[in-house]
């Protein structure tokens, strides 16, 4: 008994004699602390996505003749939600154009718009065709809006003063969504499409998505069901071939980094 109530007045003892120079010695780890925590969010960064796709349909049409395709996509966005970027991807128009490539260079905004969750992206795309031969030019210029509502819906709107090259208009209109399945890791989407092209191209059509995705941390594999309705005959001779529109099933898998 006596042994421990002696070490124990010791321990006291030594404890209030350390502890004006614990608490000095604490106060820089403090300090350190405190610093981390305000320290500044990165003014840019660097992000992208690298893809495999069965085959690369845009707006219910096939670019690459029902053919696999690659896509790249990198960006560096602003803490402002200004970013910049580039996209690329193979492409096969079945035609003895010389086109196997479209780079698209863009800019634009992303932001919230209300504390719900709303939020807008607007950007300004140039899409390009290089190596396209003489008497081939489809290289045009796109505006497209994208508004995110609560409970995952959008609303978007896409517009081209000259598509395709053809000396007028066209305007595509979507809507649609994507749901998480809960913490499964999937999630289910749809959208619903109509393209305006009666200035350019004579006619209109409409779209139709249905998709279900699974991630896998970085990984994203995806299995979309497409389809078009109204792509008639005029779309056909002025664009790209009725049998590069209608039902098409495309496998994606894109890593993001």
């Amino acid at each position: 008994m006596i042994r421990r109530t002696r070490a124990t007045l010791v321990h006291v003892l030594w404890l209030l004699l350390a502890l004006p120079f614990g608490a000095s010695l604490a106060a820089p780890a403090d300090s350190a602390d405190d610093g981390a925590d305000d320290a500044p969010t990165p003014t840019w960064s660097f992000e992208g996505t690298l893809g495999a796709y069965s085959d690369y349909v845009w707006r219910g049409v096939t670019q690459t003749d029902g053919k696999p395709a690659a896509q790249l996509d990198v960006a560096l966005t602003h803490s402002s939600g200004f970013f910049a970027g580039m996209w690329l991807s193979n492409v096969d128009f079945g035609e003895d154009d010389g086109v196997n490539i479209e780079v698209d260079p863009y800019i634009g905004w992303s932001g919230e718009l209300a504390e719900n969750g709303t939020e807008l992206e607007v950007t300004l795309t140039r899409v390009s065709f290089p190596g396209t031969k003489s008497g081939y030019d489809y290289d045009y210029t796109e505006l497209e809006g994208k508004l995110s509502l609560p409970q995952h819906f959008y609303v978007g709107l896409a517009y081209s003063p000259d598509i395709f090259h053809l000396g007028a208009h066209g305007i595509y209109y979507n809507v649609g969504g994507e749901w998480p399945l809960g913490e499964s890791g999937f999630a289910v989407k749809a959208q619903a499409g109509h393209y305006d092209l009666k200035k350019a191209a004579g006619d209109s059509y409409n779209d139709y998505l249905l998709g279900v995705s699974r991630e896998f941390g970085p990984i994203k594999a995806e299995l979309t069901w497409s389809d078009t309705g109204s792509y008639g005959e005029q779309l056909g001779e002025n664009l790209d071939d009725i049998e590069h529109a209608g039902s098409r099933v495309v496998l994606s898998v894109v890593w993001s980094f």
